[in-house]
C-alpha cells in the first residue's frame, strides 16, 4: 500500500524543455562517480524530485486530489537498468507518465506498460500499475520522469512517504488545500532528518511545503518493523467539506470511518442458504456451543486458502460469504465474513471487525490507513472471542501477535465497539538436554516444547515444507540450525491438534563438542549460539521485530565423567534491559554441570535507539558462547 508511494519520485524544478541544458553539464559524470563510493548498492541517486498534491472539493467523495510530479535521476551505472512505476486502482487513473534522459532515450507515454500486480501470495485485485523500464546508458547520464495523476476520493490518499528507494539530494512535497475542505496533516518520524515546511496562501488556498534533503534510501532489512514506524511521513486526514453550502463529513471521527466500513459491508446479500448444510454438518455432533465454534472456526481455517487483497475498494469491502465458500479462497475480509455468516447460520452472534495490525503504527485516528485487516468477533456468554481464519494454527480462544493489543473496532448495528485484543504471555521455546560425553561427542536426549508464536511458526513450516524435506527441517529445527549435530529417534506429536502446546523428544549426538588435551576436556555445551548473527550494523534503518515474543530457555545437564572434576565453569552473565534480557548460568550439583540459557525479548522488538545497549549485550553473548567448560583428571 504505502510501498506504493515509495515509487512517486518526482521534481518540479527542470522540465522536459530544460533537459538540453543537463546534457551540457560536465558535472554530472564526475558527480556520479563521486557518488558511486557512497552508494555502492545503489543504481540511481535523485538529484531533486517535488510532488504536487491539489485537493478540491467533491460533490460525491467530498474531496479529490490531483497529484502532479517531476524527478531527476542520475544513474550510477553503466549499461544496467531501473524500473519505475506509478499505482492506480478502481478510485484513480494515471492521466500521464513519461521519461527522457539527457543521453536522448525516451519513455513515452504510450509506451508505458499497465497491469494488475500479482507476487507470491499476494494478489492486487483492484490494484494496477503502470510502469517504465529505463536503461541506464552511462554513468551520468540524468533521467528526468513525469507524471500525472487523478484520484477520485481523498481519502484514498493516507499516507505520503518522503524517502524513496533510491538515495535523494532534495525532496519537496506541497499540498495546495481549498478552504472549503477541512484537512489536517499530522507529521511522523521527522527526528533525525531534514525536513523545513512553510506554510503560505494562494488567493483562498492554503499551500503547505515540506523541503527534506539528504533522504537515503529505503532498503528491505531482515526483521523490519512497519514502514511507518521507520520512515518520515505525512498522514493526510479529510475531514470535511463545505458542498454546495453544506457540510458533508468524511473522516472526522471513528464514527465517520465506522459508517464508510459497515456501509460498504451492508451492500453484501448474504446467502446463508448454501451455508447451512455444511453448518449442520459440522456442527450435528458437537455437545457445547463451544465445540459448535471451533468445528466451523476450523473448517474455515483448514479449507479457505488465503489470498491478501490489496488497494481499492477491494481492500476494504468484504467478498460474499458464499462466494468465498464455493472458491475456497479469499482475503481476510472474506474469510471474516464467511466465519461470521457460518456462526450466525449454527445460530451465534458473530460480527465483522475491523483492526490494524502491529505493523500499523497509527491507533484511533480516523484513516484507512489504520485498519489493514479483518476478523470476525463471537459474543459468546457475554464475553468475545476474536476469529482470525487467516491463522492457521491459532486456536479458539487465543490471538496471534500481531492483533495482540491492538484496537479492534466491532460491528454493532449503527454504532461500534471499540475494544482491544487481549495480550497473551510471553511465547516460548524450551529445550531440556541430557548429555554425556562419548569421546569427542556429546550425546543424549533433548525435549523440545513450543507455544504461542513458537508454536505457530513451527506448524506453519512444517505444514508448508514439502513431504520429501519435512524430516530433514524437523532434524534442522531439532538441533537449532546446527548441521553438526545428528537426531535420532525424533518422534512428533499429533501435528493438527491446536490447543496446548507442542512437545517432541528426540536422541542427539553433536561431534566436535568435546576436545581433550593431555589430562584436560574441553566442552562446548550450547549448540544453539542464538542471536549470535544479530550485532546490528550502523547504517541500519528500521527498528528490529523478530514477530514473535521470544522466551528462549534451554538447560543442558552434562554429566561428568567418571575420574574427572570440574577445573573451570564460564563466567555467567546476567544483563537486563527493558527491551530485553539475557541470562546465561553455569553451577556444578554433585557430579553434573547445569547450563541454563535463558533469553527474552518481552515485545518482540528492539528500537533504533537501543541497538548500542542490544549489541553490547550480543558481544557479550557470543563472548560467553567462546568459554568452554574445562574438565581435568
Amino acid at each position: 500500500m504505502n510501498l506504493l508511494n515509495t515509487a512517486l519520485k518526482k521534481t518540479a524544478f527542470l522540465s522536459l524543455s530544460c533537459l538540453p541544458l543537463i546534457s551540457f553539464c560536465q558535472d554530472y559524470p564526475k558527480m556520479a562517480k563521486d557518488l558511486q563510493q557512497q552508494f555502492k548498492d545503489d543504481k540511481a541517486y535523485v538529484l531533486n524530485t517535488a510532488t504536487t498534491y491539489e485537493f478540491s472539493k467533491d460533490s460525491k467523495a467530498g474531496a479529490k486530489v490531483e497529484i502532479s510530479g517531476d524527478e531527476d535521476l542520475l544513474s550510477l551505472r553503466y549499461n544496467d537498468g531501473i524500473s519505475l512505476l506509478q499505482v492506480y486502482d478502481g478510485n484513480s487513473k494515471i492521466e500521464k507518465f513519461y521519461a527522457e534522459s539527457n543521453l536522448h532515450q525516451k519513455a513515452p507515454d504510450d509506451k508505458k506498460v499497465c497491469g494488475t500486480y500479482t507476487s507470491d501470495g499476494l494478489f492486487f485485485d483492484d490494484s494496477k500499475f503502470c510502469g517504465h523500464q529505463l536503461r541506464l546508458k552511462e554513468v551520468g547520464e540524468v533521467w528526468h520522469t513525469h507524471f500525472e495523476k487523478k484520484i477520485y476520493d481523498a481519502k484514498y490518499l493516507s499516507t505520503i512517504f518522503f524517502p524513496s528507494s533510491y538515495p535523494t539530494a532534495e525532496k519537496k512535497i506541497k499540498l495546495v488545500i481549498p478552504k472549503e475542505l477541512d484537512i489536517e496533516i499530522k507529521e511522523f518520524n521527522f527526528d533525525g532528518y531534514s525536513i523545513k515546511k512553510s506554510e503560505t496562501a494562494d488567493g483562498s488556498d492554503k499551500v503547505i511545503e515540506y523541503t527534506a534533503t539528504k533522504l537515503k534510501g529505503m532498503k528491505t532489512e531482515r526483521a523490519e518493523r512497519g514502514m511507518q514506524y521507520t520512515y518520515p511521513h505525512l498522514l493526510i486526514l479529510p475531514k470535511s467539506a463545505n458542498v454546495s453550502g453544506k457540510q458533508m463529513m468524511i473522516l472526522s471521527s471513528n464514527a465517520d470511518l465506522y459508517n464508510w466500513y459497515s456501509g460498504l459491508a451492508s451492500q453484501l446479500q448474504p446467502n446463508r442458504q448454501a451455508l447451512q448444510s455444511t453448518v449442520n454438518q459440522l456442527t450435528k455432533d458437537k455437545k457445547t456451543d463451544e465445540e459448535k465454534v471451533k468445528a466451523i472456526y476450523y473448517w474455515v481455517q483448514d479449507n479457505i486458502r488465503y489470498i491478501a487483497f490489496e488497494d481499492g475498494v477491494a481492500a476494504f469491502k468484504p467478498d460474499e460469504a458464499q462466494h468465498v465458500f464455493e472458491k475456497k479462497y479469499g482475503d481476510c475480509k472474506g474469510m471474516a465474513n464467511l466465519t461470521k455468516e457460518m456462526l450466525k447460520a449454527a445460530g451465534f452472534d458473530a460480527r465483522l471487525t475491523w483492526i490494524g495490525t502491529r505493523h500499523i503504527m497509527y491507533e484511533s485516528i480516523p484513516t484507512l490507513a489504520a485498519n489493514n485487516h479483518m476478523i470476525c468477533t463471537l459474543i459468546l456468554n457475554g464475553k468475545k472471542y476474536f476469529l482470525d481464519g487467516t491463522e492457521k494454527y491459532v486456536p479458539f480462544g487465543e490471538n496471534a501477535l500481531r492483533i495482540q493489543g491492538r484496537p479492534a473496532m466491532i460491528e454493532d448495528g449503527n454504532k461500534f465497539i471499540l475494544e482491544k485484543i487481549p495480550v497473551a504471555d510471553s511465547d516460548a521455546d524450551v529445550r531440556n538436554v541430557t548429555a554425556t560425553i562419548n569421546g569427542e561427542a556429546l550425546e543424549g536426549k533433548c525435549t523440545v516444547t513450543l507455544k504461542g508464536e513458537s508454536k505457530k511458526n513451527f506448524l506453519y513450516q512444517y505444514h508448508y515444507t514439502k513431504n520429501d524435506d519435512k524430516s530433514e527441517w524437523v532434524n534442522s529445527f531439532a538441533s537449532d540450525g546446527n548441521d553438526k549435530i545428528k537426531i535420532t529417534n525424533l518422534k512428533l506429536p499429533n501435528l493438527d491438534q491446536r490447543e496446548g502446546m507442542l512437545s517432541f523428544d528426540c536422541n542427539y549426538s553433536y561431534p566436535g563438542a568435546v576436545s581433550s588435551f593431555n589430562n584436560e576436556c574441553y566442552v562446548d555445551l550450547d549448540p544453539s549460539k542464538s542471536f549470535q548473527s544479530w550485532v546490528i550494523k550502523d547504517d541500519r534503518q528500521s527498528d528490529v521485530d523478530f514477530e514473535e515474543r521470544i522466551h528462549e530457555k534451554i538447560t543442558v545437564t552434562l554429566a561428568v565423567p567418571q575420574g574427572y572434576k570440574v577445573a573451570t565453569l564460564p563466567d555467567n552473565i546476567n544483563i537486563k534491559e527493558p527491551e530485553f534480557s539475557f541470562n546465561v548460568q553455569y553451577k556444578q550439583e554433585g557430579d553434573k554441570v547445569i547450563y541454563t540459557k535463558e533469553l527474552n525479548i518481552p515485545e518482540g522488538v528492539i528500537q533504533k535507539k537501543n541497538f548500542s545497549k542490544w549489541n553490547n549485550a550480543v558481544k557479550e553473548l557470543i563472548k560467553s558462547y567462546d568459554n568452554q567448560i574445562v574438565l581435568k583428571k
